[in-house]
């Protein structure tokens, strides 16, 4: 294997192609971490991202993923509570909400550009992310392109489950590859969408999995699958750095 391809193994994980590769941004957390005020347990949001759970690596000659490095600091905080209401779920919406796309595009686009800035206006709290992390991990990512975003409604006002498709093109390979990331995207009082990093409570949690778990929802993950299947069939350069990735991943993942 090349070196390039070699290097470009130990900066991104499973997560970048394929149903491995959607980036879920609820976290459970670990046992001893608790609750919201009300008492329910809660998880953390906090990959959101494709290279949200992109992986690093201490020295860029070898090729050992660390599964466990993230683009936003896992913490608990207390979530607020909000009135929520059942919803029943309707058909994802394709790109219908201008300003839920800019601020996904402008979130992905951020990773880039590494500015801490530049992601304050887009999060509800830009301290969760580590900068050092994200330069990492997107270090040979190219550009994020044919971003489209599917919205379900959330539980609160103005909330979504989004999961915005996209296709990475990596540096020193030329075939895009598609991949798709779940956002948990709030508004705020002036009527501009956010992306939420912080706890959920159990109800908006078993939502979040209904949606997942949606028979559209999957068809959308096989899609992407089908597409990055197609892919790597017509690229020898990305299928060979595909199939490193997947070996360090197994690696990674006995050793745990």
């Amino acid at each position: 294997m090349r070196l390039k391809y070699k290097k470009m193994m130990i900066m991104v994980s499973m997560c970048v192609m394929g149903i491995g590769m959607i980036t879920f941004s609820i976290m459970k957390p670990t046992a001893n971490q608790n609750t919201s005020a009300d008492g329910k347990k809660s998880k953390v949001a906090s990959k959101t991202l494709l290279a949200s759970n992109d992986s690093t690596a201490s020295n860029e000659d070898e090729t050992e993923v660390n599964m466990q490095a993230q683009d936003a600091a896992l913490v608990t905080l207390e979530a607020p509570e909000t009135e929520t209401a059942e919803v029943k779920l309707e058909p994802l919406k394709k790109d219908s909400n201008k300003k839920v796309n800019k601020l996904i595009k402008s979130y992905l686009n951020g990773k880039l550009k590494n500015d801490m800035e530049a992601f304050e206006p887009l999060v509800n709290d830009a301290s969760l992310l580590k900068l050092d992390d994200i330069k990492r991990q997107t270090k040979y990512i190219e550009n994020y392109d044919n971003i489209t975003c599917y919205t379900q409604k959330g539980l609160e006002e103005g909330s979504y489950v989004v999961y915005a498709y996209h296709e990475v093109k990596f540096k020193s390979i030329d075939t895009l590859a598609p991949a798709m990331n779940e956002f948990y995207v709030k508004t705020n009082e002036n009527g501009e969408p956010y992306i939420y990093l912080g706890v959920v409570d159990t109800e908006t949690d078993e939502y979040l999995d209904e949606v997942r778990n949606s028979e559209e929802v999957m068809d959308l993950i096989y899609d992407v699958n089908d597409k990055l299947q197609q892919a790597v069939n017509n690229d020898s350069s990305l299928s060979e750095f595909y199939l490193k990735l997947e070996e360090t991943t197994q690696k990674v993942t006995k050793n745990e």
